[in-house]
């Protein structure tokens, strides 16, 4: 049975950010990822390349991401994320680029831009294990969140499957 969207997307980001878990110093611990302070959240070309696309219904939408993520999570294999928060970092960047990659091919406007918040959450998070803070730091702690909420909007624009 094919894997819900939410659930490729948590898997994703569980393998590249559970490292705080496994022994990581200075990363991530519950697998969460984000902070709009990085500013790259946007992708105002994605957009019009998806505008100028045919209509697209939200499963379309859905199940073009689904692929794309699930493409990603068959190469990572069963290699487990990186301890180094760098390391960890230029995975998740890896992820997101997967991601807005796909968005070019996403005409459904709601999709779209759920993807492109969730994008965001993940460059930020990325931001602030690549900035050196400590795992449990409030710039840390925040871009967490904003992944998770992002994760949480994700879910409901792409619902779980039967």
């Amino acid at each position: 049975m094919r894997r819900t969207l939410t659930a490729l997307a948590t898997a994703g980001l569980a393998l590249t950010l559970l490292a705080g878990c496994s022994g990581g110093d200075g990363g991530s611990s519950d697998g969460g990822s984000s902070g709009g302070d990085s500013g790259s959240s946007s992708a105002p070309s994605a957009s019009k390349t998806a505008a100028a696309a045919p209509a697209q219904t939200k499963q379309e939408a859905c199940s073009l991401l689904e692929n794309e993520l699930a493409s990603f999570l068959k190469e990572q294999g069963s290699s487990s994320a990186p301890a180094e928060p760098k390391a960890r970092a230029a995975l998740v960047d890896e992820f997101v680029q997967r991601i807005d990659s796909a968005l070019t091919k996403v005409s459904n406007d709601q999709v779209h831009d759920t993807f492109e918040d969730f994008s965001g959450a993940a460059k930020g998070y990325s931001s602030a294990i690549r900035s050196g803070a400590a795992e449990d730091s409030a710039e840390v702690t925040k871009a967490q969140s904003e992944v998770q909420t992002t994760l949480d909007q994700v879910s409901a624009v792409c619902p779980a499957k039967s």
